[in-house]
């Protein structure tokens, strides 16, 4: 049986319903489905989902959505990456990457030696953050997607976690300690923070004021990631050592 295609619909009900112009557009020119073929319809809010039955008229496209369950891979693991803002795309290749490898918060701060700023404009690039999200969630089968925190300075990111009692890990170039001894008995589900600096690291002071919030530096081997990659492999190695 072919694997249906995936389409996210906010407020995902049982019954037909009129399409959007951008999900009409998705379906119909860009995958090319037709009238009567089936799509997986999910709500990420609700972590619901239903097959649907695309359906065209001349007044618009429509769907025909049918009983609703829960959904197959809802996402639970209780890692929220601290994300120090990289230039250019790096942020949006983190937001993607985070998304498909399960991450319950992404929280994105301004750091000393970040490249990129928050400004005016930090509101509309969250609402392209948040649309990529969906995306890496429709396309890596997650029900949900990662609650988006700021844009904002790291000094307050850290005055947040001071008294939460999760395991708090700043991924520092030759620390003492290793990520994989720091977290051999962490469960998935457990709640973690890690926080990765922009390009360049963060500054010293930074990871000091991170240590007196309780953040705990770690290594991750012996080379020197760049801030897009970091997170992502780290996403990725706790993924794996959770499993055992």
């Amino acid at each position: 049986m072919a694997k249906l295609t995936r389409v996210p619909l906010t407020g995902l009900a049982p019954g037909e319903r009129k399409l959007d112009s951008k999900t009409a557009h998705y379906l119909c020119d860009v995958l090319r489905l037709r009238a009567g073929e089936k799509f997986l319809a999910f709500d990420p809010q609700s972590q619901l989902e239903a097959d649907a039955r695309l359906a065209v008229s001349e007044d618009g496209t429509y769907c025909g959505v049918g009983a609703l369950r829960e959904a197959a891979r809802s996402t639970d693991t209780g890692i929220v990456l601290v994300q120090a803002l990289g230039k250019g795309d790096k942020t949006e290749q983190v937001v993607r990457s985070a998304t498909a490898l399960g991450v319950a918060e992404l929280h994105l701060v301004e750091s000393a030696r970040s490249v990129s700023r928050v400004n005016d404009r930090s509101d509309g690039k969250r609402v392209r953050w948040e649309a990529i999200a969906l995306d890496a969630a429709r396309q890596s089968g997650r029900a949900d997607i990662p609650k988006i925190v700021g844009p904002h300075a790291l000094a307050r990111e850290l005055d947040a976690w001071r008294e939460t009692s999760a395991m708090k890990l700043c991924l520092v170039p030759g620390a003492a300690q290793s990520l994989r001894s720091l977290t051999a008995d962490w469960t998935l589900g457990s709640p973690i923070a890690i926080l990765i600096g922009p390009e360049g690291g963060l500054a010293a002071e930074e990871v000091s004021e991170a240590e007196r919030a309780g953040f705990v530096a770690a290594s991750f081997g012996e080379l020197v990631l760049r801030t897009e990659i970091a997170g992502t492999a780290v996403l990725g190695a706790l993924l794996l050592l959770a499993q055992g």
